[in-house]
């Protein structure tokens, strides 16, 4: 065999891209916006179910807020990725988590970067 034979000539940049599940919305993406909807209507049916003795309403509220946020989002989410890079709304949430617990991963500058020419550089 050749050496050309066991290398790949073309490997589109589609083939490493997060799948998208549901209405433009990756499966991460899904799940967050899932999870935030649950407990939000988790909390409310837990308030509710105190104040009426009735605790179906927890599950209930759950699941409903749980599907209406995941309707609601995937709208948010594509106005949010709308003209950005391909991974920029995942490094968004991991920077605003890791800013969240006073976390080091990333480097933060404030301020702006310029990239200019100085005269007299010429070779």
């Amino acid at each position: 065999m050749a050496d050309g034979e066991n290398t790949i000539s073309f490997l589109p940049s589609r083939l490493n891209r997060e799948a998208t599940v549901f209405g433009g919305m990756t499966v991460s993406e899904f799940g967050i916006s899932a999870a935030i909807g649950f407990v939000i209507g988790l909390m409310i049916g837990l308030l509710l179910w105190i104040l009426t003795d009735w605790w179906l309403l927890i599950p209930a509220l759950a699941m409903l807020l749980c599907i209406l946020t995941v309707l609601i989002g995937k709208g948010i989410v594509a106005a949010l990725k709308r003209g950005k890079p391909e991974a920029y709304l995942n490094r968004k949430i991991e920077e605003k988590f890791d800013e969240m617990l006073m976390g080091n991963k990333f480097i933060r500058r404030e301020g702006t970067w310029s990239i200019r020419r100085q005269k007299g550089n010429r070779k």
